[in-house]
């Protein structure tokens, strides 16, 4: 252990102030180019979630689940597919709470969707599942 104490110490006893200038300028600038990335990032994460939510808003779909699978052609994207032989995204919340065997219900312009189960009904507000609330008119029929 005494090699961790020496690093530490050395850590502890870091005076910035000390360092050369050209490195002061170099951490300086890669804390800011840390930061910027760091935001954009999540600004960009926040636009993906806003058209993921746009494009679920306005999807519409109603059927009996046969398949779950990951679509390979779609980057290993959670999938249902349907009796009618349509596919749906399974978006988080869905993947994670619909079988093969429940039934799937969602109208156009509409954020609720519903897994029909042998014995209940579940209603997502896909609204929480996104984190994203919009001014869309909404239909929660």
């Amino acid at each position: 252990m005494p090699s961790f104490e020496k690093i530490l110490t050395i850590i502890l006893d870091f005076d910035f102030k000390k360092l050369n200038p050209i490195y002061q300028g170099f951490f300086v600038m890669a804390f800011f180019a840390i930061s910027f990335c760091t935001c954009s990032y999540y600004s960009n994460d926040a636009k993906i979630s806003k058209d993921g939510y746009r494009d679920m808003f306005n999807e519409r779909f109603s059927g009996l689940i046969v398949k779950k699978y990951l679509d390979k052609d779609n980057k290993m994207s959670p999938s249902f597919k349907l009796k009618d032989s349509s596919k749906v995204y399974g978006y988080s919340v869905l993947w994670e709470n619909a079988e093969i065997g429940d039934s799937l219900a969602k109208k156009a312009n509409s954020r609720f969707v519903k897994i029909f189960k042998k014995d209940t009904l579940i209603v997502f507000d896909m609204n929480v599942a996104f984190k994203y609330h919009d001014t869309f008119p909404e239909n929660k029929d």
